[in-house]
């Protein structure tokens, strides 16, 4: 497996990891700090999982629920699944860009 393949796998993975981490506590929300804690052992830097969430965010997976004004800092923000993510992480409908 070339760099840009494993790459592409970590990230892949990391996706469905934290909304598997977020099924577990769904309909509720976990903080950025214990998403990121649960993933320790991806050994992925904290920039990685703040850019997926962004990702599962703009994608409709994931819902910020406490930065309403934009200003929380990363560290403080609070996350949950949206519908659409549940229906993701349940494996109900698929995404391309977050199979193995």
């Amino acid at each position: 497996m070339n760099p840009t393949e494993a790459r592409a796998r970590l990230i892949k993975q990391c996706r469905r990891e934290t909304l598997s981490v977020l099924l577990n506590v769904y309909p509720s929300a976990f903080s950025f700090e214990d998403i990121f804690n649960t993933l320790l052992y991806l050994e992925v830097e904290e920039d990685h999982v703040k850019r997926d969430l962004a990702y599962l965010q703009e994608k409709g997976y994931v819902q910020c629920v406490n930065n309403e004004d934009g200003r929380m800092p990363f560290s403080k923000r609070k996350f949950k699944l949206t519908a659409s993510g549940d229906e993701i992480a349940n494996k109900i409908t698929t995404d391309i860009a977050l199979e193995p």
